[in-house]
C-alpha cells in the first residue's frame, strides 16, 4: 500500500512517518494540530482533544474489526500530536485539571466570551503551561487571596507542603560545606608554613 501525502499537510505534518501520516487520515484527524512544534496554549488544547476523539475512534475500529493496516500503540499516537514525554508531563498533567473549571475550559476552547484577564487574573500577550499551573496550584486564580498585588508564588497543596523548609536546610547544609572547605584550606596553609 503506498501512501500518499496529505495535500494539505503542515511542516510538522510533513515531517511524519509514513505511518503516522496513513494514521492521521484513516483517523480524519486535522492535519493542523499533527506534528510537534511549539504552538498557542489553546492549540495544544485542541490537540489533546485530537487525541482523545482519535483514541477513541482506534478502540473502535480495533473493536468492530474496521481498523485494517499495522495496529499503533498508544505512543504512536500520542506522537502524532507531540513527543510522549511533553503529554505526559504537560497535556496530561494540566489539561486533565481544567475539567473542573468551565471558564478555563471555555477559554482553552477559544469559546469564552470573557476577557483573558476575567479568566486568567492577568492580561499577557501570550499564555503557556507555566501560566496554566500556577493558576491551577492557586485554585483557579492568577492572584492569592490574602495578597493584593499579582503574585509569581504557587501555593501548593497536598504534598507539595514543606518545599520552603526543605530548601532552606539544604542551603544551610550548602553553607556548612562551603565553610568546612575554608576551615580545611587553613589548616592546610598553617601546617605547610609550620614545616617551613
Amino acid at each position: 500500500m503506498t501512501v500518499q501525502p496529505l495535500p494539505s499537510a503542515s511542516a510538522s505534518a510533513s515531517v511524519l512517518d509514513p505511518f503516522k501520516l496513513e494514521i492521521i487520515r484513516i483517523l480524519n484527524i486535522p492535519v493542523h494540530l499533527a506534528g510537534s512544534a511549539d504552538v498557542s496554549l489553546q492549540v495544544a488544547y485542541q490537540k489533546y482533544k485530537a487525541f482523545l476523539v482519535a483514541s477513541h475512534t482506534l478502540d473502535n475500529m480495533l473493536g468492530n474489526g474496521t481498523w485494517l493496516i499495522k495496529r499503533p500503540t498508544r505512543t504512536d499516537l500520542i506522537e502524532v500530536f507531540v513527543s510522549k514525554s511533553f503529554f505526559h508531563s504537560h497535556y496530561r498533567r494540566y489539561f486533565t485539571q481544567v475539567a473542573d473549571y468551565p471558564k478555563m475550559m471555555a477559554w482553552l476552547e477559544g469559546q469564552s466570551e470573557s476577557e483573558d484577564v476575567e479568566v486568567w487574573g492577568v492580561k499577557k500577550v501570550a499564555y503557556t503551561f507555566s501560566d496554566l499551573n500556577i493558576w491551577l496550584e492557586n485554585g483557579g486564580k492568577w492572584k492569592l487571596d490574602n495578597e493584593g498585588e499579582e503574585s509569581e508564588k504557587v501555593v501548593k497543596r497536598g504534598k507539595g507542603k514543606g518545599k520552603g523548609k526543605e530548601l532552606e536546610k539544604r542551603k544551610e547544609r550548602e553553607r556548612e560545606r562551603e565553610k568546612e572547605k575554608k576551615d580545611k584550606g587553613h589548616k592546610k596553609k598553617e601546617s605547610s608554613r609550620r614545616a617551613k
